[in-house]
């Protein structure tokens, strides 16, 4: 099976999706060689993705690559150059809507930093601030009420109809950012192309991205209870891999490797060679459900349930995973996401036994590295309310321009860590270190409406840089995408999240041996009724409409 009969350009000519993606399992992207690119829709017109122009002007300690390692930094820059010359504003108002997932700060009128933001972008900014675990249902309640603010973030979930929505109700950027158009606004040029896959709809750019880096996840393991089992932190096959599961787990003493049945899952798919979700081949679509690769996968669980290396509460979705893995409750943390690492340094810094590792996976055979799951390049997009005066969508995207200042910019600190003396302090290596003031006041979701692409920044721990680039540097040139992220299914968006579900449930009931394994083909012939079969042809007609040529 080749990794894709479609050519690396003709994929991104065919991008035109959205975070509805997402319901098709999708944790991965594809990320691109070339510096611009084209996308389309499920309808097959084409649209001219923005020309990616890095930032030059903050030198990292550890480069990043084309193919999507992250640069990487010992400490904050001491110089933070100014990015952005001139006040996007002049006074205007502009209104916005996005997630978070932190308590809602103080206004402007009680939160200098919110206040000194409105300053530096030269706007009154009237955010509304929405529990991320509410977002999905205020979302739809806010556009059929017809009073849009005018930057709207897209849920990080499935949107039915999204296509039309944005047609309909939202603008066409293709004229302010397609091709070199973007140059007017550079730091949303240094934004990758594989960031922007998901914007392309209707033949035109409908949005902005909130950019995400190619690796996806990390699988996150305690190197310390490691050493201390005696196993090896990088198992060079299955064999070594299930030894060390089981000499990481002591139930007497409340241990196991793992917490939730998903991280012995990832990581085995990658051992098996099961396609990133999706694979394609010739023009045909294949899921990884309908693989052999899969079979032997829930294979591998049913066993290693049996061994009792996984959590006794490793079904429950709820469990509390990251508690666990801190407290030594379990030693393997896959599939989480990579920007946890800081969060996990952080967490422990209390604990001197306390070793974070980033485990490699390699082929079952122990034939070398597996192929690594590509994340999607983006947590979901922003896009703009369709404006009578074309002068507000000008003034919504200097303003995003702003917002997505690079790392080490002046616009970046502030932006992060706002005004030193009240909202940070700079410690001895001048890194900037969050007061309780700024801990409270600087959460407003801002980088739910863009941001700037992600780096690798563990003050003052040059170790932890250097070991997550080094790991990004080994997994990501093995990396295969997702062939779907960047085109739409209404499938997908209004049906799958239900037939997921139903064949999850079902998967987990063969590995408890609740169900025989012969259930799995009646599953995945359940699946492919309910939603699979439909995705399938929708993907593929809006790849072949795209123009996908065989190489």
């Amino acid at each position: 099976m080749s990794k894709s009969a479609f050519s690396r350009r003709s994929l991104i000519a065919g991008a035109g999706s959205s975070a509805a993606l997402l319901a098709a399992g999708g944790l991965t992207s594809c990320s691109s060689g070339d510096g611009g690119g084209s996308g389309g829709t499920s309808g097959g017109a084409s649209a001219t993705l923005p020309t990616h122009t890095p930032y030059t002007g903050v030198t990292p300690d550890l480069p990043g690559t084309e193919e999507g390692v992250d640069a990487a930094y010992y400490n904050f820059p001491g110089d933070n150059p100014v990015s952005v010359p001139e006040k996007p504003g002049n006074g205007e108002t502009l209104t916005g809507m996005a997630n978070i997932y932190y308590a809602v700060p103080p206004g402007p009128g009680s939160n200098s930093y919110w206040a000194g933001l409105n300053e530096r972008l030269g706007v009154d900014l009237q955010l509304q601030m929405v529990s991320a675990a509410d977002y999905t249902q205020k979302f739809p309640t806010t556009i059929a009420g017809n009073d849009l603010p005018d930057m709207l973030q897209i849920p990080n979930a499935p949107v039915p109809n999204l296509p039309q929505l944005l047609k309909a109700r939202f603008t066409d950027l293709s004229e302010h950012l397609s091709g070199d158009a973007i140059n007017d606004y550079p730091n949303l040029a240094n934004i990758p192309t594989r960031s922007w896959l998901p914007t392309a709809h209707n033949g035109g750019i409908y949005g902005v991205p909130i950019p995400r880096g190619a690796i996806g996840v990390y699988h996150f393991i305690r190197a310390d209870l490691f050493e201390a089992a005696g196993v090896s932190p990088e198992p060079g096959s299955y064999e070594e891999f299930v030894d060390a599961t089981k000499a990481l787990t002591d139930p007497g003493q409340r241990r196991w490797a793992f917490s939730l049945v998903n991280q012995p899952r990832q990581l085995l798919g990658r051992m098996n060679g099961e396609p990133n979700v999706w694979a394609e081949d010739g023009g045909r679509l294949t899921h990884m459900y309908e693989t052999e690769q899969y079979a032997q996968t829930v294979t591998d669980l049913i066993a290693m349930w049996k061994s009792g290396v996984m959590h006794p509460d490793s079904f429950n979705t709820s469990q509390p995973f990251k508690q666990l893995f801190n407290a030594g409750t379990v030693a393997i943390n896959a599939a989480d996401g990579y920007p946890g690492y800081i969060q996990y340094v952080l967490d422990n810094a209390g604990n001197p036994d306390f070793r974070l590792g980033l485990m490699p996976v390699h082929k079952r055979d122990g034939s070398g590295l597996a192929e690594w799951a590509l994340g999607p390049g983006y947590y979901s997009i922003n896009v703009l309310t369709k404006q009578e005066d074309p002068e507000k969508i000008k003034l919504a995207l200097r303003v995003l321009n702003w917002l997505a200042a690079p790392f080490g910019t002046e616009e970046y600190l502030y932006r992060l860590y706002g005004e030193e003396g009240v909202d940070h302090t700079m410690d001895a290596d001048g890194n900037p270190v969050l007061t309780p003031t700024g801990t409270t006041n600087t959460v407003l979701p801002i980088r739910y409406l863009t941001e700037s692409p992600y780096n690798i920044y563990v003050p003052g721990r040059p170790q932890d840089a250097e070991q997550q680039h080094d790991y990004q540097s080994l997994e990501i040139p093995e990396g295969i995408p997702n062939p779907v992220v960047g085109f739409y299914s209404e499938t997908a968006a209004s049906a799958n999240a239900a037939a997921d579900i139903n064949f999850n449930d079902g998967i987990n009931a063969i590995i408890q041996e609740r169900r025989p394994f012969s259930d799995l083909q009646n599953l995945i012939s359940t699946w492919r009724g309910a939603a699979g079969d439909a995705m399938r042809n929708e993907y593929q007609d809006a790849m072949q409409a795209a123009g996908g040529t065989s190489t």
